[in-house]
């Protein structure tokens, strides 16, 4: 399966700190839905690569990965083999079907339609029945009111009060907590995202549609693809085995954390209960 830097796929060559924390961040969050999901039956919605269902699967009665693509899908099918675990694409999903879990990890910000994403999924809940999501905390990443997002795969992107607001208006119990870390890998992934709204910002401007957005962006990626060639002299730096396992070592999922009040945080998950 392709890999395009938006479907997370499970492995160790990480370049530099920022891309470790990003890996972290999609494990930990499948591992602390697993407090919700023990003994129910879940729901991956978006499961992309399917790692996540995985981990869904060895507490949950039942889970089930649902995605668009039938690339993800078959390559899903292919990698986690479990007798309580399917993937299917969101076509193959039994109408009316309902689960006691829904999670729905980075997802919302390639929605165009957000109510209808919600009202959805909300739809598939069993009564009393709990929806997860998660998604980029716009606050480090874009300049407020004058930026629109500067990854191409991304519609919008939400700030802790305009997602609060969002789900307040479908359910009646909505909790947020911020996603982030107390040690040094989230500094190098904080530096990151203002660098790149920086960078950025002349092609993000709010007031341009989306499909010049988009032409921006990727006309600036070629340039500086190509400067960083010519700098280079072509020549690209690579980790060692010996030093890409040092590095990995000093870190796990634990070191990501899910608090109400967090000094540096990147993401955003939003758990809403259905009564």
């Amino acid at each position: 399966m392709k890999d395009t830097g938006e479907r997370h796929i499970l492995n160790e060559n990480f370049k530099n700190k920022s891309e470790l924390y990003l890996h972290l961040i999609h494990i930990a969050t499948y591992e602390y839905a697993k407090n919700f999901t023990a003994g129910k039956k879940v729901l991956d919605f978006g499961c992309g690569s399917g790692y996540g269902a995985k981990i869904l699967s060895e507490t949950a009665a039942y889970a089930v990965g649902v995605d668009i693509s039938e690339e993800a899908i078959d390559f899903a099918k292919k990698e986690y083999v479990s007798p309580n675990l399917d993937f299917m694409t969101y076509t193959e999903l039994a109408e009316n079907e309902k689960f006691d879990v829904i999670t729905s990890f980075q997802v919302i910000e390639h929605v165009k339609n957000n109510s209808e994403y919600i009202i959805n999924l909300k739809k598939m809940l069993a009564p009393n029945g709990i929806l997860i999501i998660s998604t980029p905390d716009r606050k480090n990443r874009l300049f407020s009111h004058i930026q629109k997002p500067w990854n191409i795969f991304h519609i919008k992107e939400y700030s802790y009060k305009s997602l609060k607001n969002l789900f307040d208006n479908h359910f009646r119990t909505v909790e947020i907590l911020k996603i982030g870390s107390n040690c040094d890998l989230i500094f190098e992934e904080i530096a990151r995202t203002k660098k790149q709204r920086n960078i950025a910002l002349p092609a993000t401007l709010f007031f341009y549609p989306d499909f010049f957005r988009v032409s921006m962006l990727k006309i600036q990626r070629i340039l500086f693809e190509s400067l960083k060639r010519i700098k280079s002299g072509s020549k690209k730096t690579e980790v060692t085995g010996l030093s890409r396992n040092t590095f990995m070592s000093e870190y796990t999922y634990e070191d990501i954390l899910f608090k109400e009040e967090l000094e540096y945080s990147t993401d955003l998950l939003v758990i809403s209960k259905n009564n």
